[in-house]
């Protein structure tokens, strides 16, 4: 794994350091000669600032296709934003005037055109001599997969080589390159032979089993693509590539950087400390109504799983008095008969996980994310339900997706495993702001909206028929043929109804 993740990053840096470099020494050129022919401060400003952008964007991170005119519309708006910045602050100082901000901005706007074009032919030259190329791995053999290996095989400036096939069961033409096995033996395979870059296609395998092969190469630092079902139909955008007229979609790493894990680590501490200090007043309220209820012990202690698998305890407010050990086997204790008002009341209100805020100061938990659970249902749940042990591959938490899609008590848990696998794939700091948003309108009860019943109007009079003329001409009816037959009517009304036919459904399991 270690050697093919060094080739695959060297490849993938030279690639950002020959485009970040040719662009900031354009940029230095601009300010260099803006501040000779016009002024040296907004010369600095608008150029340093555009330079900060480049360096830190993802603009220039590896591609398959290089295209100057593609990125022509990112490149112009990188270039726009501190130049109108620029002008909006220093004119009105007195600092700079308008046309030497606006000539700065054009020229590093054409500066940093002309520098990518170079980077690009240099780049796609490399490529062609055979040097920084990513090995390849392509995910089923139909005709989209076979299709872009050759296309990926005949197109050196892609910076591409395919390794070879993965697919279940389905012969592969030689000269497209071996099959090296069945999709669940992906992750082996990636690591075996350095794999780079998956391409997921179409071919003989399920999609059930590439989505738990590809959530298996998380840390293994191949990057995924997919290509879309009807992809004939799909639109460019800037998380997918064309090549050969198969687009290609970028699947977001599930490594996600050290820093926003940090931001994430300390919102929960902070957070987490605060809101204890303001919700001790109902702490104590609540301790002191479970210890007149339920007698000494006011917090329930319970080993849980969390981040990893890694099991810890959880905090509660006391509901009852578990016999033995019977919390950690049984699901639900909502129709308990041993529960008392003090106990239904903090369980429907969900005021019994509030001691959980000390798990969240510990590092046990975050704010927001899967809900833990305990160790017997988690072996009997990652034995059973589809991509349920995925979920563990982040912080558990006090609300997560899950809990805000109304996905507790008795709901599905292949449910809660597909929103939390969602979570965890999607994951950012404003998805975890969104959900505790959610969470508190949602802690806001809302009075249902009165219904507006119509007032019936009064039936209109029909009038009477006429009385039939005596010389009015007799209507003789035609008589019906002999096979038609009228249905008897105990047979429609012993026929079987929507309400007595019987209707499955899927067994959920109740609230942790």
């Amino acid at each position: 794994m270690g050697r093919h993740a060094r080739g695959g990053s060297a490849a993938r840096n030279k690639f950002t350091v020959i485009v970040n470099s040719l662009e900031v020494a354009a940029l230095v050129a601009v300010a260099a000669l803006s501040a000779w022919l016009l002024a040296p401060l907004p010369a600095v400003a608008v150029t340093a600032a555009i330079a900060i952008g480049v360096l830190v964007s993802r603009r220039n991170a590896w591609r398959f296709a290089l295209s100057v005119l593609d990125d022509l519309p990112a490149t112009a708006l990188l270039v726009a934003v501190p130049t109108v910045l620029a002008d909006a602050v220093l004119v009105p100082l007195g600092l700079a005037r308008p046309l030497e901000v606006l000539l700065t901005g054009a020229a590093a706007l054409v500066a940093l055109t002309l520098a990518r074009t170079v980077a690009f032919a240099v780049v796609r030259r490399r490529r062609k001599d055979g040097r920084d190329h990513l090995r390849a791995l392509i995910v089923g053999s139909d005709e989209a997969g076979t299709r872009l290996g050759s296309s990926l095989d005949h197109g050196l400036q892609y910076g591409i080589r395919v390794v070879g096939f993965v697919d279940d069961d389905r012969p592969l033409l030689a000269d497209l390159g071996p099959q090296l096995g069945s999709v669940e033996l992906l992750p082996q395979l990636v690591d075996e032979h350095r794999i780079d870059v998956v391409l997921v296609t179409f071919g003989a395998h399920r999609d059930d089993a590439v989505v738990d092969a590809v959530r298996e190469l998380t840390g293994s630092g191949a990057e995924v693509y997919v290509v879309p079902r009807m992809f004939e139909l799909h639109q460019r955008n800037k998380v997918s590539e064309m090549v050969d007229g198969i687009p290609l979609q970028r699947l977001r790493p599930i490594s996600h950087p050290r820093g926003a894990w940090r931001i994430k680590r300390a919102i929960d501490v902070t957070v987490s400390a605060v809101a204890l200090v303001m919700v001790s007043p109902v702490l104590a309220v609540i301790a002191a109504a479970v210890r007149k209820e339920t007698g000494p012990g006011v917090i329930f202690k319970q080993e849980r799983i969390g981040q990893h698998g890694v099991p810890f305890t959880l905090f509660k407010f006391r509901s009852l008095i578990p016999v033995g050990g019977e919390g950690d086997v049984r699901w639900n204790i909502d129709t308990d008969t041993r529960l008392g008002r003090v106990g239904k009341f903090i369980r429907a209100t969900s005021l019994d996980e509030l001691p959980q805020l000390v798990n969240v100061l510990k590092g046990d938990m975050s704010l927001v994310g899967p809900r833990p659970e305990r160790g017997y249902f988690v072996e009997r749940f990652n034995e059973t339900i589809p991509g349920y042990r995925f979920r563990h591959r982040v912080p558990v938490g006090l609300t997560g997706y899950a809990a805000v899609q109304g996905l507790r008590g008795d709901t599905s848990i292949h449910q809660r495993a597909h929103f939390d696998n969602l979570y965890a794939e999607s994951w950012s700091v404003w998805l975890d702001v969104k959900i505790a948003f959610w969470t508190i309108s949602q802690l806001v009860p809302k009075r249902a909206p009165e219904a507006v019943l119509p007032v019936p109007s009064p039936p209109a009079e029909v009038p009477a028929p006429p009385a039939p003329m005596d010389d009015a001409p007799t209507t003789v009816l035609p008589r019906l043929p002999q096979h038609t037959s009228v249905p008897d009517p105990d047979a429609v009304r012993d026929a079987p109804t929507a309400a007595s036919l019987e209707i499955t459904h899927e067994i959920t399991l109740p609230r942790d």
